[in-house]
């Protein structure tokens, strides 16, 4: 079971987090500054997760002085090739940012954003400040190809973007459930790169 949970912050509105989607390399390079300690944002998550990968060509490239680099601060080691981070984001959102297999061909990096209530049902705007299109854009803009699986009825059940001999998957969820603007907003929930 992975020990990773995290969360995004900021959008109320949708419109509001398109606005960088255009500049996605800015995005990355300009716009990260790590926390001094491990209370990270959402959005620093995403943003340390794209700078990671974003010139990796394989997942033996994966290891943990790419990682503490990335994220700005060091890694804490779980064991052998097994090193992250974790820790709550806000008072209903924690995160789990896992590095497992380090330098190997099997290694892999996964991003959790978890929902800490009893009912798992709160507002993914904590968690939804880099959103899911920004997030895609700036994956593209680095060379990767996207293609979105679908499920039962049509549903999107996952995006997967693809470079070279690197694979990374995405499963986002609505902002809420409760209105159709925020519903259709696509929040980053969890991302694997392997």
């Amino acid at each position: 079971m992975a020990l990773l949970c995290a969360s995004l912050a900021g959008c109320t509105h949708a419109r509001d987090c398109h606005a960088s989607a255009s500049a996605p390399d800015a995005l990355v390079s300009s716009t990260y500054q790590a926390p001094a300690t491990e209370a990270f944002t959402a959005e620093q998550l995403l943003l340390g997760v794209l700078e990671l990968i974003k010139n990796l060509d394989k997942a033996d490239q994966l290891t943990l002085g790419r990682l503490s680099e990335a994220m700005r601060q060091p890694a804490r080691a779980f064991g052998p090739g097994h090193a992250g981070y974790g820790g709550r984001l806000t008072d209903h959102w924690s995160f789990a940012l896992e590095l497992k297999r380090a330098e190997t061909k099997r290694a892999r990096l996964d991003l959790d954003f978890i929902d800490t209530t009893p009912e798992q049902s709160s507002v993914a705007t904590d968690i939804c400040a880099l959103d899911f299109i920004r997030f895609a854009s700036a994956l593209k803009a680095a060379g990767f190809m996207q293609t979105t699986i679908y499920g039962e009825h049509g549903r999107i059940a996952y995006e997967m973007f693809a470079r070279q001999d690197l694979g990374v998957v995405v499963d986002t969820a609505g902002e809420a459930s409760t209105t159709s603007i925020l519903t259709a907003h696509r929040c980053v929930r969890h991302v694997t790169v392997q």
